[in-house]
């Protein structure tokens, strides 16, 4: 393996000397195509972000409006969820508008993603990140007023959205997020790709939450897709899955009118691996191409 390593590099090295790149030069940037981005002030917790936005390669040539599918974890969920709807936009699902949140500027990620993913102040937390990042914890509220209330609007303003079909996607502690907004403020998307949501943080405590929403609403508006591996344990002694499908069961007992729920445990994935195949099955289900 070593071996290879330095014969890889080697000719790494030759192949930039053939072009004419020489050590310490600067390389070009690589930027991913229909892409622009934007700077944003979010007034609700007076934090500085990013919106990468992707259109589709249809935009300019129609007048149609699009699916709007937000990400969070932009690091990650961004570029990929734009190779997917390269990949998948106009051959089996719709073609559709994408944006990505970036982390806070000038924040650690951990965090930005915190403070702004978590529902409650949990600075105990065990699976949390740094112990900074748990002291910013439970900002959800501020930050899905930020998303609802600034982004969705610049969004619909600026390009061409159908306003029934905004689409959340979030894993993990983005789970957790969605999950949050679920049972608090169902309004704000009307479909939900949720991934290996943390529904272990502080005690389950959107459990709690969604207790509360029912006690008050006997509707809850939303087409929700929730994905999660079966080998994960890394994060909790306690599998993901079973607190999924608890939250299935609990929902279901509710018979919420508007509420339509799929649930499906991917089978030979784990918790970093996962996303990928969720993002697309999500996706096929929220928006599939019209026949």
């Amino acid at each position: 393996m070593f071996i290879k390593k330095v014969f890889l590099s080697t000719a790494f090295l030759g192949a930039m000397s053939v072009t004419g790149i020489t050590h310490g030069e600067e390389l070009p940037v690589f930027s991913l195509p229909h892409t622009e981005v934007r700077s944003i002030h979010a007034d609700s917790n007076n934090k500085d972000y990013e919106l990468y936005i992707r259109l589709p390669e249809s935009y300019k040539k129609s007048t149609q409006s699009y699916p709007l599918v937000i990400v969070n974890d932009s690091i990650y969920a961004f570029p990929l969820a734009s190779g997917v709807l390269q990949l998948m936009g106009g051959q089996v699902i719709q073609e559709a508008i994408l944006v990505g949140i970036s982390d806070s500027k000038g924040d650690d990620r951990g965090v930005s993603r915190t403070r702004d993913y978590t529902p409650t102040f949990s600075p105990l937390e065990k699976n949390g990140h740094s112990s900074a990042s748990r002291l910013a914890s439970g900002h959800a509220k501020e930050y899905v007023d930020f998303i609802a209330s600034q982004v969705i609007p610049l969004i619909q303003k600026s390009y061409r959205v159908n306003p029934q079909k905004k689409i959340f996607v979030g894993h993990s502690f983005g789970g957790l997020l969605g999950s949050y907004i679920l049972v608090n403020r169902p309004e704000v998307f009307d479909y939900y790709i949720i991934g290996s949501p943390s529904l272990w943080y502080d005690n389950k405590v959107i459990f709690s939450m969604e207790k509360k929403y029912a006690e008050k609403h006997k509707t809850l508006k939303a087409n929700v897709m929730i994905y999660v591996d079966d080998n994960d344990g890394s994060l909790n002694d306690k599998k993901m899955a079973d607190d999924v499908m608890t939250f299935k069961r609990i929902l279901q007992s509710r018979n919420y009118s508007g509420l339509e729920l799929q649930v499906e445990v991917i089978k030979g994935e784990n918790h970093h691996s996962v996303f990928p195949g969720l993002l697309s099955r999500g996706l096929m289900a929220a928006i599939p191409l019209k026949k």
